[in-house]
């Protein structure tokens, strides 16, 4: 039987009013790291678009975009974004069609965290975004490797004065990775899909461990599936 994507259509009508305040337009950009868990049928490419649109507000610089699973072409990006793919290789082409995009081995965990720093260089506030860390996770060899890597990244990402929007899948990964993720983040936002009598509808909690704010699922926008 063919699965189901849950695919994001944003409705006025579709926030609680406790999701409603925790997306405010923008305010995504004054916390430091912003975990994305996504599960079940709910579209990553989706919601990253979700975010890039409607949640980060406008800025003066764009985003940096650092992907996993969800190629380069997948995400709308500007001339001057910058873009960095963790992905697999074979080992003998490490080079994008595109000139705007570095490729990344994501066992190189030095590679991906000095080309955050890098890109995340200059003045101005800059986001970066993206669902690199299922794959780095895929390639971590021990929860203790993964946990000083994202340990590295989170300090960086704090000392730069950066804001990291982090999409995970989350169940597709061990539980105590995910968790590793989710302790040194400011504010997690989950998402999952629900069946209501054949419509796939997303529903959405926040824990916003820095203004100690909580909420329950809620509905949060209508989806079609594809």
């Amino acid at each position: 039987m063919a699965s189901r994507t849950a695919t994001i259509t944003r409705t006025d009508n579709g926030h609680s009013v406790h999701s409603r305040k925790a997306l405010a337009r923008g305010r995504l950009g004054q916390y430091r790291v912003v975990v994305v868990c996504v599960r079940g049928n709910v579209s990553v490419k989706e919601t990253m678009r979700q975010i890039l649109a409607d949640e980060l507000g406008p800025t003066e610089t764009a985003p940096i975009l650092v992907l996993g699973p969800t190629p380069p072409e997948d995400v709308i990006t500007t001339p001057s974004t910058r873009v960095g793919w963790v992905t697999f290789v074979d080992g003998t082409s490490a080079a994008h069609p595109s000139p705007g995009v570095q490729i990344i081995s994501p066992d190189n965990f030095l590679e991906v965290n000095l080309f955050i720093e890098k890109a995340a260089e200059g003045e101005g506030p800059q986001v970066i975004l993206g669902d690199f860390l299922d794959n780095v996770i895929k390639s971590s060899s021990s929860s203790e490797s993964f946990y000083s890597f994202f340990c590295q990244l989170a300090s960086r990402v704090r000392i730069k004065k950066r804001t990291a929007v982090l999409v995970i899948k989350e169940d597709i990964h061990d539980r105590s990775m995910v968790e590793i993720v989710k302790r040194f983040a400011d504010v997690v936002l989950e998402f999952r899909d629900q069946d209501h009598q054949g419509e796939l509808t997303v529903e959405m909690r926040t824990l916003n461990f820095a203004d100690n704010i909580y909420t329950r699922w809620a509905p949060f926008v209508h989806v079609s599936s594809v």
